[in-house]
């Protein structure tokens, strides 16, 4: 549908009068006389309220219980106008001036900030909404309400009469707003005669204005904002235009005419923008209440008060654009001065301006540092006001949130703060969560609590901040700089609540993916629609991978020039650096090849499992020095092989203290604990300025662990002998780059290339046992026994496969992922073409399911219309396990439990019993320190399961286990545990946790 589906038809009620149209003779500043109204007392339209005081906070400064309309709105375009000078990116201001000053920047401010400012006009300058305020619950507001009616009515506000139930205020604005602002067409002025002369655009910004909480309205939303007004309530709408108009200096006669949102982003951008500019607005510790009977009817007054406000804010929040200075690579990185040869490559380069830059180079090759020089780079030339670090879970980006808070102050400009969001379910129980909830031992001494920070003196030096403020719900992606998982990015091109929010705060950035290689085909395709949307406006995107294979290639470049609407140069490129620019040019850039190549060398050797007890007495007796690692496909495999190692180890000579465990299914709290202490032992070494010299002297003589996937991803620890199962060969790959990942810490033996073991199982007939095709399982068997055949074609007979990256792996990729598969008439030729089917068949469910979701800017090469952004409750909220509603990923349905531990006395969070769990409510905003606490506590104790566990033959459903009592736990599922970690529920008897292991389920028999 395109924007003219906007219906123009008659509905049920009709304005009374014709609305106000562009070039009709301006209204004085007060309604015309209404009988029975003192002319001398304040216009009607200052007694319009917008907001309550629910939260007391107002009241309790000596503040009026309800805040005016217009300073509300006055208020937004304030924060609009701040955000526009001092928190846009240049590349999406210059977009927005475009599409709302014809080029102009001066008027493209002001029209917007007029437009933000009538977010909430006429939607709640209605009597229906209006009337609400008597009728609030809290009984103090009520009376107040009561009090404000008496008055408001005294003054002229005519609320007499009884009125139907209020439409949702936002559909209300996108209803009539487009005839306020000057629209002709039938459905804005009543009449069915008039010449078709419908303004889009004017009704574009309307329904996008109607978006402000989270969804943009659809026509039959719309028109359902149909109310019944009053040639006073209309007057009153004009009046409070006019009004801001004059305080926001902008012409009304010209504006219908510099609004031309030609480009798709400017959709969302504008939509954020609007959402961004409320929600500060809104926030009543930084905003005061004015009322025409506690701050007085100079309204010139009220404005003066909300920029100053707004600019305060601003600053407080931090939300100002990075102005990096040229600096060289050892001024930035000043502990690794020295760049490796993929860093210079790029150094060389001198990438200048949007970009899209994949960058495939071997785990541990400094692909980190490479993107951190790149955002302070495309920050220079392009005027983004930060970056945004995508990584595939929640555990991996504490890693590097600590790395950008050492970094950054090194490249802030003197004096200037920045704030670090980390964005991601779990962010209060993060080592930086734990900062912001005012620890006093933050977890980085770059890192200072913005909520005890009394001021900042201008002299002091570059200080990375974290303020409270971004920790609710969609605001993680508005901050500056932000660190958190990649689903972000897959929900931006997807319709769900506050979709576009998180488009804006992206599309200001340079976005920087890590580990691409590991996301499947449905997260992919929406990578590449909202990299699509980023290239529109402006944006710049960073890919890292160790092993991308080349489709996955071609794919982000041809998404990256739809968004650009162009065609490439190359379609094809072949790495491992590439580069397009906003014109589509590509360009490949080979790095010359370093002295060293043992982390370009690997050597691989496929082995039979023998099963979790030989495997055992492998591992403790043949690498009785060193550190050896075992990764696994499964919890459960993962589970036996520890056991068994365990049961050996007294007698081999080895203590338990020398085997560790680390998968998925730990509380938040241990397992963070776990990999805080292993990256201690196993990473480089702690000191910055010794980690490039110096070995990392807490390194173990020995040490066996034993893990899952969580081990193959962003965790910075090196391992000197490496077992895993059988994966997809990238991802091989990706777990051998822990394998003599740190050099210092294997002095001696730097000339040899790694041994990486491939535990695979023979079946009868001598192939790989592979999972039953349609049953849950981590890997697709297509692809595990194309890399067994890639790898068992090219094994030497008597010596493991030596592999050199890039060249080797890129050539085995290919291999694997080639359609169709190699042809042949061995057993292994007949198995993958009898697989090949079912993958297929996968891949096109998958893509299935993301074409039923996925958001592009540009569809069939033409510019998306608002009607196709329109959502509901139905898109869900983009964080939730709604089926047909937006998601992140696919996979394994799963569910989050909270695990808490039943005492003689009291409920507590610990099995020791030392802390009690406070299990009441707390208000979010009026009780803020003791929420985010119980908040943190309560993500500290959730584990997630596989939804799988319930059922008929399962676990019976969460609803039915036994729970404490305590508000804080309304629906949510809670495992009541003994101190021994079992739990107190007997239909749970299977069931068991313990903090060095985990989570436990011995019966039935466990499929993942």
């Amino acid at each position: 549908m395109g924007a003219d589906d906007l219906e123009c038809e008659e509905t049920v009620s009709k304005v009374a009068t014709r609305p106000y149209r562009v070039g009709d003779p301006q209204p004085s500043a007060h309604p015309p006389q209404i009988p029975g109204h003192d002319a001398s007392l304040s216009p009607a339209w200052l007694w319009l309220w917008a907001k309550t005081d629910r939260n007391g906070l107002s009241r309790h400064r000596g503040g009026p219980a309800w805040n005016s309309l217009l300073a509300h709105c006055l208020d937004t375009a304030a924060v609009c106008g701040e955000l526009f000078d001092h928190y846009l990116a240049l590349p999406a201001r210059t977009r927005l001036t475009e599409a709302f000053g014809g080029g102009s920047t001066a008027k493209a401010r002001q029209t917007l900030m007029l437009l933000v400012a009538l977010h909430d006009m006429p939607g709640k300058a209605t009597p229906a909404n209006q009337l609400r305020f008597p009728k609030i619950r809290d009984r103090s507001l009520a009376a107040a309400g009561q009090d404000w009616r008496v008055a408001a009515t005294a003054n002229g506000l005519p609320l007499d009469g009884t009125h139907r139930p209020a439409p949702p205020h936002a559909h209300v604005t996108a209803r009539y707003l487009p005839a306020l602002l000057g629209c002709l067409c039938a459905h804005c002025t009543g009449d069915q005669h008039t010449p078709d002369a419908r303004h889009t655009a004017l009704h574009t910004v309307a329904a996008l204005l109607g978006g402000h909480h989270g969804h943009i309205p659809d026509s039959g939303s719309i028109r359902a904002g149909e109310t019944r007004l009053t040639p006073q309530w209309s007057g009153a709408h004009r009046d409070l235009l006019h009004e801001l108009a004059r305080l926001l200096d902008v012409d009304l006669t010209e504006l219908p005419d510099l609004i031309r949102p030609a480009r798709a982003c400017v959709l969302p951008l504008f939509a954020g923008l609007v959402v961004h500019s409320d929600w500060i607005a809104s926030d009543e510790t930084r905003f005061t209440y004015r009322t025409p009977d506690t701050t007085g009817t100079d309204t010139d007054l009220w404005w003066e008060r909300s920029r100053a406000e707004a600019a305060t804010a601003i600053q407080e929040l931090r939300l100002t654009r990075w102005q990096p200075a040229p600096l060289t690579w050892a001024e930035q990185m000043p502990t690794t001065p020295h760049p490796r040869p993929p860093q210079q490559a790029i150094i060389d380069a001198k990438i200048t301006g949007q970009s899209l830059v994949i960058i495939e180079d071997v785990t541990g090759g400094g692909k980190c540092e490479t993107a951190q020089y790149l955002m302070h780079r495309l920050a220079l030339t392009a005027g983004y006001h930060g970056a945004y670090f995508a990584l595939p879970m929640c555990a991996a980006s504490e890693q590097v949130a600590g790395r950008l808070a050492r970094y950054l102050p090194a490249v802030l400009p003197d004096s200037q703060n920045a704030n670090l969001a980390v964005v991601h379910a779990s962010a209060h129980a993060s080592e930086i969560g734990q900062a912001l909830a005012g620890a006093p031992h933050p977890a980085d001494p770059g890192l200072t609590n913005l909520t005890t920070c009394d001021g900042i003196e201008p002299d002091e030096d570059p200080t990375v901040l974290l303020d409270a403020w971004y920790y609710q719900r969609c605001r993680g992606l508005l901050s500056c700089f932000g660190v958190g998982t990649v689903d972000q990015i897959v929900l931006a091109a997807q319709k769900s609540k506050h979709w576009f929010l998180r488009l804006y705060g992206l599309a200001n950035k340079t976005v920087v993916i890590d580990e691409a290689h590991a996301y499947e085909l449905y997260q992919q395709r929406l990578l590449g629609a909202t990299i699509a949307w980023l290239a529109d406006a402006g944006a710049s995107v960073v890919v890292l991978s160790a092993t991308l294979p080349p489709h996955q290639r071609h794919a982000l470049v041809e998404a990256w020039c739809a968004g650009l609407r162009t065609q490439t140069s190359d379609p094809r490129p072949d790495g491992p650096i590439t580069v397009v620019d906003d014109l589509g040019r590509c360009r490949t850039i080979v790095p010359r090849r370093g002295k060293s190549r043992t982390k370009h060398r690997t050597r691989i050797r496929l082995i039979a499992d023998p099963g979790p007890q030989a495997l055992a007495t492998r591992l403790l007796t043949q690498h009785t020095t060193g550190v050896t690692t075992v990764i696994l496909n499964t919890v459960a495999r993962a589970e036996q092989l520890h056991q068994a190692v365990l049961d050996q180890a007294e007698k081999e000579g080895w203590t338990q203290e020398e085997i560790l465990l680390l998968h998925g299914r730990y509380f938040e709290r241990d397992r963070a604990r776990h990999q805080a202490s292993l990256e201690a032992k196993l990473g480089p070494h702690p000191d910055p300025e010794l980690k490039a010299t110096t070995a990392n002297p807490a390194r173990p003589h020995r040490l066996i662990l034993i893990g899952t996937q969580v081990l193959e991803q962003s965790l910075d620890y090196d391992t000197d002998h490496l077992y895993t199962d059988l994966c997809p060969y990238d991802l091989i790959q990706q777990r051998r780059g822990r394998q003599w990942r740190h050099l210092l810490n294997r002095l001696g033996k730097q000339h040899l290339a790694p041994l990486t073991h491939v535990l695979w199982t023979p079946d009868a007939s001598g192939l790989p046992r592979l999972p039953r095709v349609g049953e849950p399982a981590p890997y697709d068997p297509y692809i595990l026994a194309a890399t067994w055949h890639a790898l068992h074609e090219h094994m030497p007979t008597h010596a493991p496969l030596t592999i050199t990256s890039p060249t080797d792996v890129q050539r085995i990729l290919t291999t694997i992922y080639t359609d169709p598969p190699p042809t042949g008439t061995t057993p292994i030729h007949r198995l993958l073409h009898s697989l090949h089917p079912h993958w297929l068949r996968r891949l096109r469910e998958e893509s299935a399911q993301a074409e039923h979701r996925e958001l592009w800017p540009y569809p069939d090469g033409e510019p998306t219309t608002v009607l196709n952004l329109a959502s509901g409750h139905s898109q869900g909220a983009g964080d939730d396990d709604n089926p047909l509603g937006a998601r992140s990923r696919l996979g394994t349905p799963s569910i989050d439990i909270i695990g808490l531990y039943q005492h003689p006395n009291r409920v507590t969070w610990d099995p020791e019993g030392r802390e009690e769990a406070d299990l009441d409510h707390y208000h979010p905003y009026k009780d803020s320190t003791r929420y985010r606490h119980q908040r943190r506590q309560l993500i500290l104790n959730t584990v997630r399961i596989p939804q799988y566990w319930i059922g008929p033959k399962g676990l019976p459903h969460p609803s039915t286990w036994t729970a404490p009592q305590g508000a804080a736990l309304a629906k949510l599922p809670v495992l009541l545990l003994q101190p021994d970690g079992h739990p107190v529920d007997p239909q749970l008897a299977h069931l068991s946790y313990r903090p060095h292991t985990g989570l436990s389920r011995k019966t039935p028999p466990e499929n993942g």
